[in-house]
């Protein structure tokens, strides 16, 4: 922005142009520079204004958040907190910069809490943690935290930005879930242990009671029978009646106790599944029933029966049940029939057993299978009521499942599944 004025004598032309043309070439590098200068000038007031401005709409928001906002450096100290922090601690901003803010977290904490600092901010890499802030009532709060490195457009570390959530309701919740949690868990164990010492004894009594009970029903029978045999010719038609239900009830009662004792063994049985060929067990099966109850019934066996893994005693159980239930419900039948065939599915086999017989309602479906359990009287088809509850019982213990497929009209269909051998 000045004149330069030079004076020149008049001889010595040459000179004279030389010089001028210096002059010219000085004075248009000094434009060129001070265009340069007065360009950077405005550029680095326009970057310091938009930076400026940039910072001021950060804090505008970040005091207006409803979480606590903290801001670092690259010399890892801390140069701002937002309106929320400082309310929430209830300190100012000259008390908080720098290291002042370690002051608000718990000593106990505050250990973890720098190693997590220092070596997030000497990898560049996010940081999360919860730890305990003081309040400005004096009790410290559960604060969850995380903090972000920020980097210039040529990747130049500037320093950290860092956001907080009060997060003591949470805190507090899952403290008490876990202490209710551990709670559960020691009242569970003291139950399961109470409830298995229960069952143990049950068993135990069951198994006793059935087992001593046989002794004198064996008695009676053969008393019973014995007076019939020896003494029947000397009573009566209506005592004779008397006694045979004496039998007849001993004999009851004797398969009851039986199938009671079978039924508490099952728990006790040790565990081994192996290969077993249905198409040696179920004829061995079928030998075994009495001929003249299935010589009036047409049973078809549909083989070859595919092979399962089992325990070979329960399974023998779980087959004699099943067919002895089918014979049962079809020998007052015309034409009768009893079906038995295997399925496979996937990594299972299923054997099916069909009867011909009265067939079981849908709505009674669901409780043959407990104890006791009889949809008919006593005097239409004899049984304890045990034997379906036997077969669900060994069947689950073999790992296996157990269903009926039944319309309450024509007949039912019994099945079991277990994995394939």
């Amino acid at each position: 922005d000045k004149d330069y004025t030079v004076r020149v004598p008049t001889q010595g032309h040459n000179e004279i142009g030389l010089l001028t043309g210096a002059i010219n070439q000085l004075l248009a590098s000094i434009e060129e520079r001070d265009t340069a200068l007065r360009m950077t000038n405005e550029s680095l007031h326009q970057e310091i204004t938009e930076r400026k401005g940039a910072e001021e709409r950060f804090r505008t928001l970040a005091d207006a958040a409803p979480m606590l906002v903290w801001e670092a450096g690259s010399d890892r100290l801390h140069i701002y907190f937002n309106k929320t922090w400082l309310d929430f601690v209830g300190r100012g901003m000259a008390q908080e910069i720098g290291n002042g803010w370690t002051e608000n977290v718990h000593p106990d904490d505050l250990d973890r809490y720098l190693k997590m600092y220092e070596s997030s901010f000497g990898a560049h890499r996010p940081f999360e943690l919860e730890h305990r802030l003081r309040h400005h009532t004096g009790a410290y709060r559960w604060i969850l935290e995380r903090g972000a490195p920020r980097f210039n457009s040529q990747g130049t570390l500037l320093g950290y930005i860092g956001a907080c959530i009060d997060i003591t309701d949470s805190v507090q919740a899952r403290e008490t879930l876990a202490e209710r949690r551990e709670e559960l868990e020691r009242l569970v164990n003291e139950r399961t242990a109470s409830l298995q010492e229960a069952i143990a004894q049950m068993e135990e009594f069951s198994y006793s009671v059935s087992h001593d009970l046989r002794a004198p029903l064996r008695a009676m029978q053969a008393y019973s029978t014995a007076l019939l045999e020896d003494y029947g010719h000397k009573i009566d038609a209506e005592g004779q009646e008397y006694l045979q239900r004496i039998v007849s009830s001993g004999v009851r009662m004797d398969r009851l106790t039986q199938d009671v004792l079978t039924y508490s063994k099952i728990p006790r049985t040790a565990m081994r599944l192996d290969r077993v060929s249905l198409n040696t067990l179920v004829p061995e099966i079928l030998q075994q029933i009495v001929p003249e109850r299935t010589s009036r019934l047409n049973i078809i066996v549909e083989t070859p029966l595919l092979e399962v893994r089992s325990h070979e005693s329960l399974m023998t159980q779980v087959v004699s049940n099943l067919i002895d239930n089918a014979i049962k419900f079809s020998s007052s039948t015309e034409s009768a029939r009893i079906r038995i065939w295997t399925e496979a599915r996937e990594e299972q086999v299923r054997l099916w057993v069909e009867d011909s017989g009265i067939g079981i309602k849908p709505e009674h479906q669901g409780r043959i299978w407990g104890m006791f359990e009889r949809v008919h009287h006593q005097n239409q088809y004899e049984g304890t009521g045990i034997g379906l509850a036997i077969v669900r019982k060994a069947v689950e213990k073999m790992n296996g499942k157990i269903g009926l497929v039944s319309d309450g009209l024509s007949g039912s269909k019994f099945w079991i599944q277990l994995p394939r051998a």
